[in-house]
């Protein structure tokens, strides 16, 4: 019921305007007859004759024009179909005849204008020319408002599916993060196994497990705050140092200022697994890794060693620009310098 009457006040306000705008001609007249200062007999005669038949009709074309109007109108789950279409002519053809049958009977009892007054070919014609204008608009007008809800009913559908579709792309890409930080880690773990005590790999353990709780229940957030993603940062840096010592430093520089603005969860950690994944890590080349904030943006910024192979799943920059893209319909900045490697990541509210 609430979806047929989406435009109920817009069908019966249209419909006043639209025969108030059809009989201006009448109204006009009617004014000038009213102030007549000395009206003749025959001036008297053709102002009640107005009043009787003229205002009769405006209230019988407003009446056409909203019954028609919502008689089409109720036609809007059946629209077009086939079998309907020869329905919906001659029901509008047997509400035409009744109205005519009414136009009859006010001309003939009512006002009494036409007493003599029978159904004819003629009068048929005349009628139908008479009340053109208002039958036009009046079965048009409900079509073109149904076609403009169908209209707006398939955008808001188009949206709708869009939202969904970014929803479950990303997902999709927060489901990659979770294997692509677990490969890694094992593959940090690995190393220490081979070149470290047996102490030092459960130290390492431990800190993996810390580390990896707060992958997973970050998954299940689409941004987290600064302050948060910072604390995690902090642990990750500790297995890495662990990891590579004095040959990697990685400095932390945000301003508390931004702390409770967000950010897509593990993002950070993804830009420095980046670093150390494309670059040559050495005592002679030690790899520095700067994390700071400016300019409404998390800066992180690398020096440039570059290793000739990388192997790589292919993720990284591309899977963090995509989920700022279907988060925040933004995108990150990336800054490529002979010795410097910087990605901006906007900061979100």
């Amino acid at each position: 019921m609430k979806k047929n009457t989406n435009y109920i006040w817009l069908i019966v306000i249209s419909a006043i305007v639209i025969t108030l705008l059809a009989n201006v001609g009448l109204f006009n007249h009617f004014h000038k007859l009213h102030n007549l200062k000395d009206p003749t007999p025959e001036n008297q005669e053709e102002y009640y004759f107005t009043v009787r038949i003229g205002f009769v009709g405006v209230a019988t074309e407003l009446l056409m024009l909203v019954v028609f109007a919502f008689f089409n109108y109720s036609w809007k789950e059946k629209l077009f179909r086939k079998n309907t279409i020869l329905l919906i002519v001659v029901s509008n053809l047997v509400l035409l005849m009744a109205f005519i049958g009414v136009d009859m009977y006010i001309f003939k009892y009512v006002t009494k204008t036409h007493p003599n007054l029978e159904f004819s070919l003629f009068y048929l014609k005349d009628y139908l020319i008479n009340h053109s204008l208002v039958l036009t608009i009046a079965i048009v007008a409900p079509y073109m408002l149904l076609r403009m809800e169908k209209a707006r009913e398939m955008e808001m559908n188009l949206v709708k599916i869009k939202e969904e579709k970014s929803i479950a792309e990303l997902s999709a890409l927060k489901e990659q993060i979770s294997p692509h930080f677990f490969f890694n880690t094992l593959s940090t773990l690995s190393s220490i196994i081979r070149k470290d005590s047996k102490e030092a790999s459960l130290e390492f353990i431990n800190d993996m497990s810390n580390t990896y709780r707060y992958s997973l229940s970050s998954t299940n957030s689409n941004l987290v705050i600064v302050k948060e993603e910072l604390e995690f940062i902090k642990s990750y840096t500790d297995l890495l140092q662990k990891r590579f010592g004095s040959k990697l430093s990685i400095r932390l520089n945000i301003d508390s200022g931004v702390y409770h603005n967000r950010i897509p969860p593990m993002s950070i950690q993804l830009l420095i697994e980046n670093a150390i994944q494309h670059n040559i890590i050495s005592t002679e080349s030690p790899l520095v890794i700067q994390v700071y904030s400016k300019d409404d943006y998390i800066h992180v910024e690398n020096n440039l060693n570059e290793k000739e192979k990388v192997q790589s799943f292919g993720i990284g920059l591309m899977n963090l620009n995509n989920r700022y893209k279907l988060i925040a319909n933004k995108e990150i900045y990336i800054e490529k310098k002979h010795d410097i490697f910087l990605v901006k990541l906007p900061l979100l509210i």
